[in-house]
This record gives C-alpha cells, sequence and structure tokens, in this order.
C-alpha cells in the first residue's frame, strides 16, 4: 500500500515507517524486479538483523501526492556512510558524512501521484580504502583489540535518523543562529533562493521581544548571509542550575505570501578563556564530566528515545557530573535538546579519529575535504544549543601512528579542522587534538591541553599521576584530564536468547577456569567496589590541583566489552561505583592525601588535608577526622581543623593530620567532615584496612641484597644461614640461587621466592612461565584470594579493593610445571578483556620432598620503608612458611646391589 505523507501546518511531512530493503549493490532499475525485506527508518541496519551486512544496501519508499505545485526539500537527518538518493529514477545528489543532516531540492523530479524515493546507502568495511578517508567516529577502531563483534566499533550502516518532505515558498530559510551573548546579542540568517528566477523577500526577526526586518532580493538559485545585531539584553541567562531557554523566530514572505518559517532555540551565556581557566558567564568552570558513546543495547550505534535520554541525563546529574562529553560522533540533537532542558554542560566531540589516511593529511585531500565538511555539517546544526561548552576537533588523531605527528601534514590538518570550528562558531573555545599527554609543543592553535590517563588502583600509578600534574600545572593555560576510569562488571543476569555484546559467558567460564570461590554475583559485586573507589581516588588527585581544570570519567554507561560505565548497557547503576563516584563529584570535598589504605592495628595514620570547592567561598569552617560514625572530639582520638574560610572555586590546604588507626583489625572507615557555620556541608570517607602488629618471629636464610635484608628485619625475623626456610629477595633469583633452591628442596627445606621479574623465570627450580601484568585500554587486572588462610592480613575469599595498593604485583605466574596453578593458591590475578591473563600472585606448590612459596607482591622495599601492607604480608609468608618446616625421620631403603642403606630425609608438615 503507497504511503500517503500526512503535512502538519509548516508543510512538513515525515517519510519514516517501513520502507523495502535490498542489501547488496544493485542498479537503480533493478530494484522493481527484486524481492524486498522490510526494514524500519530511522535505525541501523545492524540493530534490524543485518549484523554482518557491510558494504551497500538500497532503500526505497514509495508515496502518493495529490498535487506538487510550490517548491519541495527532501531532508535526511543522517545515513550512514554515503547516501546516493534518487527520486523516481533521478538522482537527487551525494551525502558521504554518516551524522549530520543533509537536504535536497526535490522539485524537479517529485510528481503528482505516486513517487518512488530510492537511497544506495554504502557503508564501506574496515578493508575498503574509502573508510580511511571518511570521519567515522569510532566505526572501526581498533578492531586488533576490540574485535567486531562483539565490541561496538563496527562499522554501521542504514538511515539512521528520521527522512522529512517539506513543502514552501521560493526562499528557505537554510540556517539560524542566535550567539547567545546577553551584552552583543547577534542573529545570523541565512537564505536560500530555490526559484529560476529571482525573488525578492521580506525577512522578519523576532527575539526577546525585539522585532527587526529587513527585504532582499536574492539572485536565481542564490544563497545570502545576513547578520542581525540586537546589541545587549536582561533577559533571563542559561545556567545548569538555572537552564532558561529563549526562541528566536525567523519568517520569510515572497510576493505578500508565506515563503519559510523557521525558529531556534537558544540560551543566554558566554564561554570564555581566561588564563587557565574556563569562564561560563564569567563564573571559573570545573569539568565534572562523563564520557558518552551513544550505543544502547537495542538500538545500537543510535540514541534511544527521549525519555530514555532524559533518564540517563538525570541519573548523571544525580551523579554530580556537571558535563557530558558526548564522544566522537554527532549526536542524535534530540540528546543535545535534553541537556539544554536539564541543565548539564556538554562537551562535544566531533567525528574524526582512527583509523584514518595518514598520508591524506596535507593539501586538498578527499579527506580533508571531507573532514571539513564533517566538522562544518555538525557544528552549524548543533551551535544553538547552551549546553555546549567545549569542541573537540580530533580524538587522540595518530595515536596508532604517533611519528605522522612529527609531519607537516599533521600540522596542516590540526590548523585546518580547528578553522573549520572556528569559521563557523566563534562563541566556544576548541580542543584541538583531544590528545593522550598534554604535549603543548604539537598543539597549535588551541590554548587547551588535554591528557588520557589510565591506570589502576595501585599506589605507583597514583605517584606518577600526582607527578605528572605537578610537571604539567603553571603553564597558565586550561588542562582537563579528559578520560580515565576503571572497570567494574555489571549485573549479569542469565539470557535465554543472549545479544552478540552479552558478557556472562565469557567471565562465567573464566571465573570457573580461574578459581574464583564464589558466586559470579558476588565477583560483581566487589569489582563495582573496585571500580568506584579507584575512580573516586583519581578524581580527588584531579580535584587537588588548581591547575587541573576538570576530568571526564570513562564512562557514563558500559559498551560492548567496555565495562567501566557507571551505569550498565541497559542504564541500571553499578550501586557501588556510584555511591563512590558521587562523592567525589561533591561541590565542595574534604579530602585526605594517605600513602596507603592500610594501617596497623593502634599505629598512628597521617594524610594530608585539603578541601575542593568549586562552589562559593565557605566561612567559620571544621573539618573533622575520626574512624567510625561516632561523633569525636580530639580527646577521644579524633583530629579536628579549624578555618577562618574557604576560597571559592579553588582548593585550600589544610595541612597534615593524624590519628591513631582503630585497635581491632579489620575493615574500618576513616571518616573526613566538613561543616560550615556548624552545619555538615560534606563528607568523605575512605576505607582503611586494619592489620594485626604481630611481628614474624622466626629465623630464616637470607638471599637477596640489602633491602631484602632490611625487610626481613622489619618485620622481626632473623637472618639464621641454617635456618630451614631460605628466602630469596627480589630480583634474586639466578643461576647460583636457583641452583641452591633446587638443594633446598630435594632435601625437604622450604624455599620462599619473593617478586622475580620474566627474565628470572629459567632460574625457578621447577619451570614457571612469568608473564608480565598489564592494563591494557582502562581493564582492570582483580586480584582475589582463595579460602586458605596462609596470610591473614588478607580477607578470605574476596576481591582485593586497596589492601594491596601499594604492593601490587608487576607480573603474575601463569603456569608452574605443567599447570596453570599452584597446588595451594592463594592470590590470583584474572584479567578476561581484552588481552586476557590468569595467574597467581602467591601460591604454594610441593617439589619433590620440599616446599616452594612464591610471592609476586613488591613487598622488600615497601617493607623496609614502614609500608603496613608489605610489612603485614611479609611477616604472613614468613611465619606461614616457618610452620611448613621440615621434620627430619631416619628411614631405610635398599640399594639395587641388595645393600640396605640408612638416610636421614626431611619432609613438610601439614601446613600447605
Amino acid at each position: 500500500m503507497t504511503y500517503r505523507p500526512q503535512f502538519d501546518s509548516l508543510g512538513r511531512a515525515t517519510l519514516d515507517g517501513a520502507w523495502e530493503f535490498f542489501p547488496g549493490d544493485h542498479d537503480p532499475a533493478e530494484l522493481a524486479d527484486l524481492e524486498p525485506a522490510a526494514i524500519r527508518v530511522p535505525g541501523l541496519w545492524e540493530a534490524q538483523g543485518y549484523l554482518e551486512l557491510d558494504d551497500t544496501a538500497w532503500y526505497r519508499r514509495e508515496f502518493e501526492l495529490d498535487d506538487v505545485d510550490g517548491f519541495w526539500t527532501l531532508r535526511f537527518g543522517a545515513v550512514m556512510d554515503v547516501a546516493d538518493v534518487y527520486l523516481n529514477g533521478e538522482s537527487l545528489g551525494r551525502h558521504e558524512l554518516p551524522f549530520t543532516p543533509f537536504e535536497f531540492d526535490a522539485r524537479p523530479a517529485l510528481r503528482k501521484g505516486v513517487n518512488t524515493l530510492a537511497v544506495r546507502v554504502f557503508d564501506p568495511p574496515l578493508g575498503d580504502p574509502e573508510h580511511l578517508r571518511l570521519p567515522h567516529g569510532k566505526q572501526g577502531w581498533m578492531n586488533h583489540v576490540f574485535p567486531s563483534r562483539p565490541s561496538l566499533y563496527l562499522t554501521y550502516g542504514g538511515i539512521w535518523q528520521s527522512v522529512e518532505l517539506r513543502r514552501h515558498g521560493p526562499v528557505v530559510v537554510r540556517d539560524v543562529f542566535v550567539n547567545g551573548d546577553p551584552d552583543d546579542l547577534v542573529l545570523t540568517v541565512e537564505l536560500d533562493n530555490r526559484a529560476d528566477e529571482p525573488s525578492t523577500a521580506a525577512v522578519g526577526l523576532r527575539v526577546l521581544g525585539s522585532v527587526e526586518g529587513f527585504a532582499i532580493t536574492l539572485p536565481p538559485r542564490g544563497t545570502t548571509v545576513r547578520h542581525v545585531r540586537f546589541g545587549e539584553t536582561d533577559a533571563a541567562r542559561w545556567s545548569p542550575d538555572a537552564p532558561i531557554l529563549h526562541e528566536a523566530l525567523v519568517d520569510v514572505s515572497v510576493d505578500g505570501q508565506p515563503s519559510d518559517l523557521r525558529s531556534a532555540r537558544f540560551g543566554l551565556r558566554v564561554v570564555r578563556v581566561d588564563g587557565a581557566r574556563l569562564l561560563v558567564n564569567d563564573e571559573p568552570y570545573r569539568m565534572r564530566s562523563a564520557l558518552v558513546q551513544g550505543f544502547t543495547a537495542d538500538r545500537l550505534y543510535a540514541e534511544d528515545d527521549r525519555a530514555a535520554i532524559e533518564h540517563e541525563v538525570a541519573l548523571a546529574k544525580a551523579m554530580g557530573f556537571n558535563t557530558l562529553r558526548l564522544h566522537i560522533k554527532a549526536f542524535d540533537p534530540v540528546y543535545l535538546d535534553v541537556c539544554d532542558e536539564l541543565g548539564m554542560f556538554v562537551h562535544c566531540d566531533l567525528p574524526v579519529a582512527e583509523p584514518i589516511e595518514h598520508e591524506d593529511m596535507g593539501g586538498d585531500t578527499v579527506l580533508v575535504r571531507r573532514c571539513v565538511q564533517a566538522i562544518t555539517e555538525q557544528v552549524r546544526r548543533d551551535r544553538n544549543h547552551p549546553s555546549i561548552v567545549l569542541w573537540s576537533a580530533m580524538n587522540e588523531l595518530c595515536d596508532g601512528r604517533r611519528e605522522a605527528r612529527a609531519w607537516p601534514e599533521y600540522e596542516h590538518f590540526a590548523r585546518t579542522l580547528v578553522a573549520a570550528v572556528e569559521d563557523n562558531d566563534a562563541t566556544r573555545p576548541v580542543i584541538e587534538n583531544d590528545w593522550v599527554e598534554p604535549d603543548p609543543d604539537r598543539v597549535f592553535t588551541s590554548p587547551i591541553l588535554t591528557a588520557h590517563w589510565y591506570g589502576q588502583l595501585h599506589a605507583d600509578y597514583f605517584d606518577k599521576i600526582e607527578a605528572a600534574c605537578t610537571r604539567w600545572s603553571g603553564l597558565g593555560r586550561p588542562f582537563f584530564v579528559s578520560e580515565f576510569g576503571d572497570w567494574g562488571l555489571p549485573h549479569m543476569p542469565a539470557l535465554d536468547d543472549p545479544a552478540f555484546w552479552d558478557t556472562r559467558e565469557i567471565y562465567q567460564t573464566a571465573l570457573a577456569a580461574n578459581l574464583w570461590p564464589d558466586t559470579i554475583g558476588r565477583f560483581v559485586q566487589e569489582t563495582q567496589r573496585y571500580q568506584g573507589l579507584a575512580d573516586r581516588l583519581q578524581i580527588e588527585v584531579w580535584r587537588r590541583h588548581d591547575d587541573i581544570g576538570g576530568y571526564c570519567l570513562t564512562e557514563l554507561t558500559d559498551v560492548p566489552h567496555e565495562l567501566n560505565g557507571l551505569l550498565d548497557l541497559h542504564r541500571r547503576p553499578k550501586p557501588l561505583a556510584v555511591r563512590e563516584v558521587t562523592r567525589a563529584n561533591q561541590v565542595v570535598l574534604p579530602m585526605v592525601e594517605l600513602s596507603t589504605l592500610v594501617a596497623v592495628a593502634g599505629e598512628t595514620v597521617t594524610g594530608v588535608v585539603r578541601v575542593a570547592n568549586d562552589g562559593p567561598a565557605l566561612a567559620d569552617v571544621e573539618i573533622e577526622l575520626r574512624f567510625g560514625d561516632t561523633w569525636q572530639r580530639e580527646s577521644d582520638g579524633a583530629a579536628v581543623s579549624t578555618l577562618s574560610s574557604v576560597a571559592a572555586h579553588g582548593v585550600t590546604h589544610v595541612g597534615e593530620a593524624s590519628l591513631a588507626a582503630p585497635a581491632v583489625p579489620g575493615n574500618h572507615d576513616l571518616i573526613a567532615q566538613l561543616r560550615a557555620g556548624g552545619e555538615i556541608v560534606a563528607e568523605n570517607r575512605y576505607p582503611i584496612h586494619v592489620v594485626d602488629n604481630a611481628a614474624a618471629d622466626v629465623g630464616v636464610r637470607v638471599i637477596g641484597d640489602q633491602t631484602t635484608a632490611a625487610a626481613i628485619a622489619a618485620v622481626g625475623a632473623r637472618a639464621d644461614d641454617d635456618a630451614p626456610v631460605v628466602v630469596i629477595g627480589e630480583r634474586a633469583l639466578d643461576a647460583a640461587a636457583g641452583e641452591l633452591a633446587v638443594d633446598v628442596l630435594a632435601s625437604g627445606g622450604v624455599v620462599v621466592v619473593l617478586a622475580q621479574s620474566p627474565d628470572e623465570a629459567w632460574h625457578y627450580p621447577v619451570p614457571v612461565e612469568l608473564t608480565t601484568v598489564v592494563t591494557a585500554w582502562g581493564s582492570t587486572v582483580f586480584h582475589f584470594t582463595t579460602d586458605h588462610g596462609a596470610l591473614q592480613s588478607l580477607p578470605r575469599r574476596n576481591l582485593l579493593v586497596a589492601e594491596d595498593s601499594t604492593v601490587q604485583a608487576t607480573s603474575a605466574v601463569t603456569r608452574i610445571g605443567t599447570d596453570a596453578f599452584p597446588d595451594t593458591p592463594i592470590v590470583l590475578a584474572f584479567k578476561p578483556v581484552p588481552s586476557a591473563m590468569s595467574g597467581t600472585i602467591v601460591g604454594a606448590t610441593d617439589v619433590g620432598p620440599g616446599r616452594l612459596i612464591f610471592c609476586q607482591y613488591r613487598l622488600s622495599e615497601r617493607a623496609a620503608g614502614g609500608d603496613a601492607a608489605a610489612r603485614a604480608l611479609l611477616a604472613d609468608l614468613l611465619r606461614w612458611a616457618t610452620e611448613a618446616r621440615r621434620v627430619m625421620h631416619k628411614d631405610e631403603f635398599a640399594k639395587p646391589d641388595g645393600r640396605r642403606v640408612t638416610a636421614f630425609m626431611w619432609t613438610t608438615a601439614a601446613a600447605r
């Protein structure tokens, strides 16, 4: 049945709905002889069952018009990637960009009665050279790491946004832009004459109660741009707390008859760079952002409906985020509308990213022209949205080929793309190439620097980013950590018919093979606890530096096989992660910089106290640190600091504070509470794992350097060359130490091998494979304990969060002898995707009559320096090794020649 469009009062009718679909490439004339499938518009074809379809497909729809008088425009919201449009067999034109709208003059091909609209859609496959010459966002990105499927980085295709037919007069309004400056409001209007003869148009402009107008004669098929200044206005400003929106209206008439009408919604606010700060309405802007990839479970690389978007943005706002980074594509305009309405700042990426043809970055190439066009179309489409405060012209361009950043072609490309942004929108700053390190020498036109710093909950990493923040402070230009974040798994219900992106089977199978001693549900919950604390403590590093203008957490929602979202793919919160990040995003945040989250019972805990304040100044401030939820004063063991004030929009250094750790081992919260004028303003919490202060009163034979000896002494053990337990220090397993270990084990002794690198693996007394622990793409290497109680300072059968953060291993035992795991695994490492890894951090295995204990935690230097976790773990190891003591007994056996021989043999006790 032929579709009859229904036109509204503005002459618009949708052509959305059921279309005919022809996978594969065909001559347009052949379509009539083919049997079509059905497909929905708008929508990606991958989301409608065509996951394996790459390259080309045809869409067709018939519609009927009773008359075709006047002028007509056919508009597409977006087609991914290349669209060739035919109306009644006549070519209307081509569009080569996947995210932005385009339109054609439909009048020459339109006819009364039945019309046939056909669209050839070309989705260049990953291996097609055209893919490298298109601005495509993350389609096809890093497929050697995240292969498609199951990741989200497919090369998608389809008419994925709405199609509209519009009837109007000879002169149309192509664009309306309101600069949003309340001190000098300017409206820019672009007019297009669709007639083959000159047209004189009367143009009326209405904005904020003011009316302006002008008459203009446009040449045949001509275009003109007019700037109309409205000057200063006292109308209400737009801000996140008061997202007040206004409307500009442009109407055009020709010969006294209405020709076109267009409105534009806008907000009054000014964004500008002031030294190292970004200011919005002259107030310092501190970015508290989450990255959004725009992937949904059913629509795939397309946003959900308005209600779902509102829910998503509201969840982000409830978590304390003030910005969303819309990542490397032009989102459905509805997403930006919602951010305007709910008061959420937006950092908009433009769709220029890897993989591209690097050799084509210079000159007037197809790649350069298309990227400029993509930027121009997206910026012009979205620049009226007051929520947008930043553009990024590129993302990590040349990260896969870093030498190309030194080419003059790259500089040409960067300058050209930034100029394209600024030519179309001078009201906002632009990030040149959202890059992984600040690298000011390769940022040519933008004042803004960025860093993408991914790591884990590890003292070495926190020291690294602290040093990096210090290094890049004081440059006098804005600097944002525009990507960071750790992983936490989503809830994993069993599904009868799981989608391609479902992760349950991968994790369930891998966890079973990795000896996790509990349910998958508990593992998921604990990873979320880890994720939240890791993200929160990284945020605190950024927030204690005034010269870091803010941060963007990767990411708001999970996407297929990147599980670092605070929400899962269905927008359900990961509760423990959400709790911690919400705490970190408080406008006022009291912070305690601690060197470790492990303390010895009764010993002093010391940290540096600061207050990050992204709001107005506070007066009469009191900050109390205490263990537990009961109000304490200094006499009761709390540490209290008083300040006359806390500065606005900055960081206040309070000073060092100390208090005694609880006397009872276990998990305790260190609470930092801030009051102003006697009222509680903010609270922060740090989970402190308190360990017993019992010494290891044992004697061991030490093979290693002075640091090993100092560590042994620090835990109360004695160096004894006649002891039955031999400890081989970190990086001390050479050929001689290996031979000694063989002899000790052969005689029934116990050998403890502390952390070794893969280079030392071949000196082990048994075949051992050591694998470097690598955190790639933000994917965490999780550590968990078994039921064994050898290490009393660690919780049993639990995923470790901060208990080992100062001593974490740089490599794991991934094979011992012929087995993946030792006889007695104590602490295991597990990283499923990408670059899957499983191994053992602490374990023991029988070697002949002896016992080999190994520990890949790096304990010696930390223990010698007094670190509580290192001391406790090393003491546990030495006590465990001594309990597996050697026992001498006499035995007789017959030699081959029949003689009876008496031998003294060593065996180990039952403590395994």
